[in-house]
């Protein structure tokens, strides 16, 4: 879902700038759940405030409650089929590459200072190597964030 709300909200619509959009993205990321749901509430209300953040919430929910249930409905006589397992063992590289793609257009346009690359590569190692929990390394960071801008004022 990153991908398609970087192009409509980015570069479709451009109701932000990509700066404002992954200071939204890196708040959304901080809240439980799922980042879609978090990320169109926070873009919401970042344009309309409380209005906007339910409406963004809604919009982004409904289509996948009404897509589940029409599937919940109809899978239950089409699990076996050869047809149905193909489709879902085809569709994920297909995910894969759309979030890979997002991943680097964001890498590619981001200001990196030496800061940034030494977290991003501390955080990494410790993510990939020592399989340290993605929440730890995330409330890590808040406080070091807070601390620093508490220190900085």
């Amino acid at each position: 879902m990153v991908p398609l709300f970087l192009e409509e909200i980015v570069k479709k619509k451009g109701w932000m700038d990509e700066e404002t959009f992954l200071q939204t993205l890196t708040l959304a990321q901080l809240f439980p759940g799922p980042i879609a749901f978090n990320l169109a509430v926070a873009v919401g209300y970042k344009l309309k405030r409380i209005k906007g953040a339910i409406i963004s919430g809604i919009a982004v929910v409904l289509p996948s409650f009404i897509s589940i249930l029409v599937i919940a409905i109809f899978f239950l006589n089409f699990e076996k089929s050869k047809i149905v397992q193909g489709l879902f063992y085809g569709i994920r590289p297909a995910i894969a590459s759309a979030m890979v793609i997002a991943v680097l257009e964001l890498i590619k346009k981001r200001k990196w200072s030496k800061l940034n690359i030494i977290s991003f590569l501390f955080m990494s190692v410790l993510l990939i190597f020592f399989k340290v929990n993605p929440i730890y390394l995330i409330l890590i960071s808040l406080g070091v964030v807070i601390l620093w801008v508490y220190m900085k004022h």
